[in-house]
């Protein structure tokens, strides 16, 4: 009956853009509730001298308890559970933990490439790299690491864990990359090629190469959105590399595949 609970409260919220956080207590607040009626369950075998099972429920009420009470500390306080095996556990199944060393470098502003637009009218993009344009994004990687544009000393921009921690809960553990705000492009340009948006991008212009096709545009798709709006490029960015995610007892860090990050603004044809 709790399973079923938690799998309706699963599909209803996932209609909603609910963050992990909130997802989190909720599963606590439900799991508490619901452990609750398997000790009943186990007193009844008790009484009814079935003990093997009665003390098998009873082991798994309080197994539950355990958990909602690592998951209470976890969702509903900043402080670490006692006796918290979560990270042995973790370690076994090839898990990882950073440590909680505070940075003190302060974040640096990073200026749109394309200048500075009204952002009312500036829209995401969805891009979308084919294989050689996918060697193309991580050559220029490449190129942007050895010009020394993104500094290891620096990495996740003096953000300290409890701050990465809640950038992760808001964004529902999308993860937070070491060079936050990813590689600006030094240079970069749309061609039309057809019914085709195509973005180039290199260090210069003369080194341009191409890095991905614009498919979507907002909400709309690319055609639909040339029907109606004439489109400038407001910023691109190359996201990716080593980064972070949330786990039970700490953080996974792992290295992410590099993406196209675009942004465009738009004015109404005349």
């Amino acid at each position: 009956m709790l399973i079923t609970i938690l799998e309706m409260v699963n599909h209803y919220f996932g209609f909603f853009n609910v963050n992990t956080k909130f997802k989190g207590r909720l599963y606590t607040i439900l799991g508490f509730i619901g452990s609750w009626y398997i000790l009943y369950i186990a007193i009844s075998f008790l009484t009814a001298a079935r003990y093997l099972r009665g003390i098998a429920l009873l082991l798994a009420f309080l197994g539950l308890m355990y958990v909602i009470y690592l998951n209470f500390m976890y969702y509903f306080t900043s402080k670490k559970p006692i006796l918290d095996i979560s990270p042995r556990i973790e370690k076994m199944i090839g898990g990882g933990q950073t440590n909680t060393t505070q940075l003190t470098t302060q974040p640096t502003f990073i200026i749109p490439n394309q200048g500075f637009y009204d952002q009312k009218q500036v829209l995401p993009t969805a891009v979308k790299s084919n294989n050689d344009e996918q060697k193309n994004i991580e050559e220029l990687v490449t190129q942007l690491e050895g010009l020394g544009v993104y500094n290891e000393k620096n990495a996740y921009q003096g953000f300290n864990d409890e701050q990465i921690k809640n950038k992760l809960l808001v964004n529902d553990n999308h993860p937070v990359y070491a060079n936050v705000t990813g590689f600006n492009v030094p240079y970069v340009k749309l061609h039309h090629e057809g019914t085709h948006v195509i973005i180039y991008g290199g260090l210069n212009e003369m080194q341009a190469i191409r890095l991905g096709e614009i498919i979507r545009i907002g909400l709309a798709d690319t055609t639909s959105a040339l029907e109606k709006f004439d489109i400038f490029l407001a910023n691109v960015n190359i996201v990716g590399g080593q980064g972070k995610t949330l786990a039970r007892s700490g953080f996974v860090e792992k290295e992410y595949p590099y993406t196209l990050k675009a942004e465009i603004a738009y004015t109404l044809k005349k």
